[in-house]
């Protein structure tokens, strides 16, 4: 019997997911964090001294090897999120472990940057998001997921400046799950809660009240539109184009077959291609940075295995290993450099 890796189990997912995580992790072992790398973001703004991201940041100048440790469990727990939410809605219509290994090839292939432990933080923080959303579409009512998931949701701009037109999900999230107008406010005021948080904090401590907001969307507008592609190297520019091609296919994949899955896995999938939508316009945008390709990684890990498991194994085994050696490979790269 010839070994599947489009249905691949559990065990060898988890380990195939750690092991990147560690060789990540190793080879941003000799890269410090320079603020002045990071074009736009709050770390180099002094009135957004106190925002997550930029303590984030601080922690990972003056903690490194800590700093790499939370940055390689973060890839596991993101990893499973991914994972554990495609196991439980039966999304591929098989069942399937592909998407943990997949974010982890994604996500140290192509995320190791000199801002890695914001970037997987709010890698973390979107897959959180994504499976409370994913929670909320049941029958009655979802107020504690839909609560939750707009929670990490609005956290998620101050972990990382690009992540802002991310907020988007919200309203896409509550029209396609179909949410009542109770769920609606409770949502809102999920999203609304971290920005309130931190603005008082700043107010308590001495502050404008409305300091973080303006100094994030200063943040935002800083840098210039798709200065990301130019700030990455080439092997991981040739990477992402080819994920973004595997994407594609993945959602023609599923525009064809659309109809042989659930109701409620495609409602989810169809959620899911639309978060990638936006994570790739955050890559577009002005504040991107080498990290903030974590935030894609969520969504196309999510979304790449339903094509595995409708093409040839032996096309799903080249393809497979491709991604997890040129995951390898560049984080050799990276080390060496």
């Amino acid at each position: 019997m010839k070994f599947d890796i489009a249905r691949q189990p559990l065990v060898p997912a988890f380990l195939t997911l750690a092991a990147l995580a560690v060789a990540a992790m190793w080879g941003a072992a000799g890269h410090g964090f320079d603020p002045a790398q990071l074009n736009g973001t709050a770390a180099i703004q002094p009135e957004a001294a106190t925002s997550p991201e930029a303590l984030l940041l601080q922690f990972q100048t003056a903690h490194p090897v800590w700093a790499r440790w939370i940055a390689g469990v973060l890839i596991l727990f993101t990893g499973m999120c991914a994972g554990r939410m495609t196991i439980r809605y039966n999304l591929y219509s098989v069942g399937t472990c592909l998407a943990i290994p997949l974010y982890g090839a994604i996500v140290c292939g192509l995320a190791v940057g000199d801002d890695f432990l914001p970037a997987f933080t709010a890698s973390a923080l979107l897959a959180l998001s994504a499976k409370n959303f994913a929670r909320s579409f049941c029958n009655g009512y979802g107020f504690d997921a839909i609560f939750r998931a707009s929670l990490y949701l609005g956290l998620l701009p101050f972990v990382s400046t690009a992540a802002l037109p991310l907020l988007l999900i919200l309203p896409l999230a509550v029209l396609l799950f179909r949410r009542t107008l109770r769920e609606v406010a409770v949502a809102a005021a999920g999203l609304l809660l971290p920005a309130f948080t931190i603005c008082y904090i700043n107010w308590g401590a001495g502050g404008e009240f409305t300091t973080p907001l303006t100094a994030l969307g200063n943040a935002f507008i800083a840098g210039k539109p798709l200065m990301l592609f130019a700030a990455i190297p080439f092997r991981n520019l040739i990477l992402l184009g080819g994920i973004l091609v595997l994407d594609l296919l993945a959602v023609l994949f599923f525009l064809s077959d659309i109809y042989a899955v659930g109701t409620k896995s495609r409602t989810i999938l169809i959620y899911i291609i639309s978060v990638l939508v936006l994570a790739a316009a955050v890559l577009c945008g002005p504040a991107a940075t080498p990290g903030t390709v974590a935030l894609a990684a969520v969504p196309s890990a999510v979304l790449l295995p339903f094509m595995f498991v409708r093409i040839h194994r032996n096309i799903a085994l080249l393809l497979y290993l491709l991604l997890l050696a040129s995951a390898v490979i560049g984080t050799i790269l990276q080390y060496s450099i």
